[in-house]
């Protein structure tokens, strides 16, 4: 898949080489990739869920990040690496932006991470989970996705969630 910019990603429709273009593009705003409507934030930990897992409320976003072999990989460019990439794809989603914002906007669990992150998971037909970490900014802090990904079903099965969404019924 050629790409005419090495940041702009466009939806291809039955595996053709041509692209599509309008609103499935994903956009960025210097660093930081955008939902599909053009938003920074793709969701946030509400004060009421913070205050339930100790910790600070925020937007999560998504960065371009980076994938290298040295390690200390993250955002957009990590999870759409080429194994990842074709995961997602056959679970229904396009790019990292769209997995991103499914389970940012869905997500029903909340686990403890390592190096104080947190793991945003969306149990159902397809599991689906996302790695943040609250960073420092001026603007206000934010929770960044340092990755995510497709889960098996049973992978979160003998951790206990730091958060659970109740339904009421």
């Amino acid at each position: 898949m050629a790409l005419s910019h090495p940041y702009i990603y466009m939806k291809l429709t039955n595996n053709s080489d041509s692209y599509v273009p309008g609103k499935d593009q994903v956009r960025h705003d210097g660093e930081y990739v955008l939902t599909k409507e053009g938003n920074k934030d793709f969701g946030e930990i509400s004060q009421e869920i913070a205050q339930k897992i100790r910790r600070q409320a925020g937007k999560i976003r998504l960065r371009i990040g980076k994938q290298e072999e040295n390690g200390n990989n993250y955002g957009e460019k990590h999870i759409e690496r080429s194994d990842r990439l074709l995961q997602l794809r056959e679970n229904g989603y396009e790019n990292a932006r769209d997995l991103v914002q499914d389970v940012a906007e869905n997500y029903n669990q909340i686990y403890a991470g390592k190096n104080n992150r947190l793991i945003l998971y969306k149990k159902n037909h397809n599991d689906a989970m996302i790695y943040v970490e609250l960073t420092p900014f001026t603007e206000g802090d934010y929770y960044d996705v340092k990755t995510a990904m497709i889960s098996r079903k049973d992978f979160m099965k003998n951790k206990k969630p730091l958060w659970e969404y109740q339904s009421g019924f």
